[in-house]
């Protein structure tokens, strides 16, 4: 071989290498950039995890998963020698019969349930969670010629009685709501008279928050 063919053997095999050089530089950067971004993606997941985790230990420690504590609240302020607490998933329910607010037709609070609301006031303001009154009664007409004309009206009008109830007696009104539900959603038969008593009932139910 020539020096002159050797020459341009030894240039070609000198760019070949240059090549792989570049190529071995680019597969390297590219490992390093796809390793950056999985690890990226780990922290970023494991931050959410971490904030989901602290989220729902906030969420439990308002009410959800330490039963015991909420119930100890209600028993600070009698509220379950007035009413049925009930804990649930999403919300507590304080739940009164009928005839411990309300005259049977009417919906004007009983002076004699001022001092059960105000008990339920006092638990309900060591936790923010937005409140909302719910109002229910049985299947049975009301007397023709009275104030309302139906089941709906009064248990909407009686809901809506002990959210001004609530409101006057310092519970934020940005965490009320009321709603009537007539007769259409019963909890007992109506069948019988003690099912029909536990249908006539007012519901304030404690919402767990969402955020």
């Amino acid at each position: 071989m020539s020096s002159g063919g050797w020459n341009e053997r030894e240039e070609e095999l000198e760019n070949q290498l240059n090549r792989g050089a570049l190529w071995a530089v680019t597969y390297g950067d590219l490992m390093s950039y796809l390793t950056l971004f999985f690890l990226i993606l780990y922290v970023t997941s494991a931050s959410r995890s971490v904030k989901q985790d602290v989220s729902l230990k906030a969420a439990e420690q308002q009410f959800g998963g330490d039963e015991q504590t909420v119930a100890n609240l209600f028993s600070r302020y009698g509220a379950e020698k007035i009413a049925r607490v009930e804990m649930g998933k999403n919300k507590i329910r304080i739940i009164f019969m009928a005839p411990v607010l309300f005259d049977s037709g009417r919906a004007d609070l009983k002076p004699g349930s001022y001092a059960a609301l105000e008990q339920v006031v006092k638990a309900l303001a060591d936790l923010p969670n937005p409140v909302q009154i719910e109002g229910h009664t049985d299947d049975r007409p009301l007397v023709r010629g009275g104030k309302f004309s139906s089941n709906w009206e009064l248990s909407a009008a009686r809901a809506f009685a002990v959210l001004l109830f609530l409101e006057v007696s310092g519970v934020p009104q940005q965490r009320l709501s009321a709603i009537g539900y007539g007769e259409f959603r019963p909890t007992h038969t109506n069948e019988t008279p003690e099912g029909r008593t536990a249908n006539r009932r007012i519901e304030i139910n404690l919402i767990r928050r969402e955020d």
